[in-house]
């Protein structure tokens, strides 16, 4: 990917407070969310078209249950900083996913001539579940 192409998606990102980083065809993102949790997750890429199919392939995984089934102790209450409650911890990691969402749908905007593109356009991406 060219760093004009990937310059782009970090402004996209930005716009929506996420830091970013990027190497090598890997974009690493973060952002804390509503309960202070150090998001992150990184996604690899070497052209738009494959950043975002691998984007929302990840965004589709993402399972809010097992997320916040990690955070849990063995009486169901949140540990290592997590919301003690389990319903604010889960809705903690809804809204990961509803940030991720955002960002993705953001990315999937993104359009580069057809001259710096190395592979086929794909269709844009429907983020309902």
């Amino acid at each position: 990917m060219n760093m004009r192409t990937a310059d782009k998606i970090i402004k996209a990102a930005e716009s929506l407070d996420w830091n970013v980083t990027y190497e090598s065809g890997e974009f690493d993102f973060q952002k804390y969310s509503p309960a202070g949790q150090d998001f992150n997750m990184s996604i690899t890429g070497n052209t738009l078209d494959e950043l975002k199919e691998n984007l929302y392939e990840w965004y589709r995984s993402y399972d809010c249950s097992e997320e916040a089934y990690l955070w849990l102790d063995k009486s169901g209450h949140g540990t290592n900083g997590a919301p003690y409650d389990m319903k604010d911890l889960y809705d903690d990691m809804q809204a990961c996913e509803d940030m991720v969402k955002e960002l993705a749908e953001q990315i999937q905007e993104i359009r580069i001539p057809e001259k710096q593109s190395n592979s086929p356009s794909k269709k844009n991406r429907d983020y309902t579940r």
